[in-house]
């Protein structure tokens, strides 16, 4: 029987297998000092991961990541709505793959355009883009 997944705040014990997990991704951000992450564990082998970011006064959701292995069993599911809570209090942004629009609606977001976007963001976008990446703006309002 495989063991329950649970979520839960990440640790400093926690930041050299959420960086293994990033690099296993091929994600290249790393952690910030102020990031509020969030992390999805069997047992001590980490799952998944995800982070609430302030960057130049906005709230983004960044590196969402769940290991290979224990993609199609909710975990995905289970971290953004554990972002939830603290996502009440401003504005939150993403940057999600095209595919994924629906995955992140379920959660309040929906996609924006131009303006509706801070212009960090506007730029992380058109790099991304740039890069060949399908990725999209979106925006979840405040509660």
């Amino acid at each position: 029987m495989p063991s329950p997944i649970d979520i839960l705040p990440a640790g400093p014990q926690d930041r050299d297998a959420i960086a293994g997990l990033y690099a296993e991704a091929g994600y290249g951000a790393a952690l910030g000092a102020d990031d509020t992450v969030i992390v999805a564990k069997a047992g001590a082998t980490l799952a998944g991961v995800v982070r609430l970011c302030a960057e130049e006064g906005v709230t983004v959701l960044r590196g969402m990541q769940v290991r290979a292995a224990c993609q199609g069993q909710g975990i995905g599911a289970r971290l953004l709505a554990a972002c939830v809570p603290h996502m009440a209090k401003n504005a939150t942004f993403c940057l999600p793959y095209t595919h994924l629009e629906h995955f992140y609606a379920a959660a309040g977001f929906a996609r924006v355009h131009g303006a509706a976007l801070p212009a960090i963001l506007n730029q992380r976008l058109a790099a991304y883009r740039e890069r060949g990446q399908d990725v999209i703006a979106m925006r979840r309002p405040a509660a």
